[in-house]
């Protein structure tokens, strides 16, 4: 997984807010609206849930970006470049059980997000545990807690050149 680094905050200096428009986690969808894309989508209750970045403007902010241009600033990564994107039937992709709002194309292009452990809860209306569901996201989501699937390989060691052959 790529480290993200966040920075410590001083006594001195309160917390960096960052706007959307600058934040390395934002996906803009033209010069004034665009989807946060920090976080992974949560598992649901519910089979067949899709991920979802909530929408937000350019000029919000919050206290959890990173600026894109600072040094070492991390990236959003594709769910189908991430190690946590799966497909049971990569062939298939996603066979929907309950859901037809999207198009076909669409499934066969998604996956499952298995980035986040589901939380513990209990239903006192049911007296009853809930079934953990991970959302469906498509190959071309992203997200800033990916993990590249296959890391750029590391540049090969250059041989040591001996000069002293005699």
């Amino acid at each position: 997984m790529t480290p993200v680094a966040e920075p410590e905050p001083s006594p001195a200096s309160p917390p960096a807010v960052v706007t959307c428009r600058d934040c390395a986690f934002w996906f803009s969808f033209g010069p004034d609206a665009g989807s946060c894309r920090r976080y992974a989508p949560p598992p649901s209750q519910h089979v067949d849930d899709t991920g979802f970045w909530p929408e937000t403007l350019a000029t919000n902010a919050c206290g959890e970006g990173i600026l894109k241009a600072a040094p070492g600033a991390p990236e959003t990564i594709s769910c189908g470049d991430c190690v946590f994107w799966h497909r049971y039937n990569p062939d298939q992709g996603v066979l929907p059980l309950r859901r037809a709002d999207l198009p076909a194309e669409w499934w066969r292009m998604a996956g499952f997000c298995i980035r986040r452990a589901p939380r513990a809860e209990y239903q006192w209306q049911w007296r009853t545990v809930t079934r953990a569901h991970w959302r469906a996201t498509h190959i071309s989501d992203q997200c800033g807690e990916a993990a590249r699937r296959n890391p750029a390989p590391a540049p090969a060691a250059r041989p040591e050149m001996d000069d002293d052959k005699s």
